[in-house]
């Protein structure tokens, strides 16, 4: 089970959130939509767990853009 631990909208319209999840707590920066719906979180969660195991996804590879918070 995943939970959308924080989230808030920058100046650009931009999001910042954390996810919390069996790998711990990933922080997704410059998202274009956020919301608390399992189904997405899911997809961004694993998407950015991936990257930082080393793959490489369009968005989420920028450095900066995810971090792992905690395990």
């Amino acid at each position: 089970m995943l939970t959308l631990l924080t989230y808030k909208q920058n100046t650009d319209q931009l999001y910042t959130a954390v996810v919390k999840g069996p790998v711990g707590s990933i922080e997704m920066r410059e998202l274009v939509w956020i919301v608390d719906r399992q189904d997405l979180l899911e997809i961004y969660y694993w998407e950015a767990w991936a990257v930082l195991q080393g793959g490489y996804h369009c968005c989420w590879s920028i450095p900066g853009k995810i971090q792992l918070l905690s395990t």
